[in-house]
Formats: structure tokens, sequence, C-alpha cells
């Protein structure tokens, strides 16, 4: 695998993701994902499910230094934190709420051979 990418300077170097083949691509550059979880959390004094915005910068800023390229949320996060995650170059992968889960494998009708 290719070494860590520096993060992004400025949102006109963030490139949307694009699929070329079995790869992802940003740009003409072969994107390889180096992702971690991020949260949830207990709420806090206010109910965020997140920490403080200087906890989150310092995490951020952590993950970024190791290589960490990508962090996946449960739950649709606050727009700082999804800022505070542009400015270290950590591209982010929003998990949303979905009340009707399914297992498709469960269900010889949903299921493909």
């Amino acid at each position: 695998m290719p070494p860590p990418t520096p993060a992004l300077a400025s949102v006109s170097e963030t490139v949307r993701p694009h699929v070329q083949g079995k790869f992802l691509f940003a740009g003409d550059e072969k994107l390889y994902i180096r992702g971690v979880t991020y949260g949830t959390f207990r709420p806090g004094e206010y109910g965020s499910e997140h920490y403080d915005p200087q906890m989150v910068e310092r995490d951020f800023a952590q993950m970024a230094a190791n290589g960490v390229n990508a962090v996946r949320t449960y739950t649709v996060p606050p727009r700082w934190v999804l800022d505070a995650a542009h400015r270290h170059g950590l591209r982010v992968m929003v998990g949303l709420a979905w009340e009707q889960h399914v297992a498709f494998l469960d269900d010889k009708r949903l299921a493909r051979s």
C-alpha cells in the first residue's frame, strides 16, 4: 500500500471519489481508504453525541498524523464535526438511521445465489 496521504489543505483539493473498475479514485489517483469508526458517544452536557470540539480536533489531528484518511460515523454528525474532519483531510462516511433493518440473507426471496 502507498504511504499515508497528507491532509487536504483546502476545499479545492477535495475531489469527490468515483469508481473505476473495482477501485475508488480521487481525480486520477487511486484512493486507498484507511478508516476508523468514530462514535457514537454518550450524549454530553448539551445533548450532543460527540465530545467537545477541542477533543474532536485533537482526535482528528492524531488520526491524520497516523495515516487515517476516513472516518465512519453511526449517526449524522453536526456540521462542526464535518468541518473539523475536512480541516484534517479526513473523508466522512455518514451512517444513517434505518428503522427497517432487513436481514437480506435470512430471506430466501431477497438473497441471491
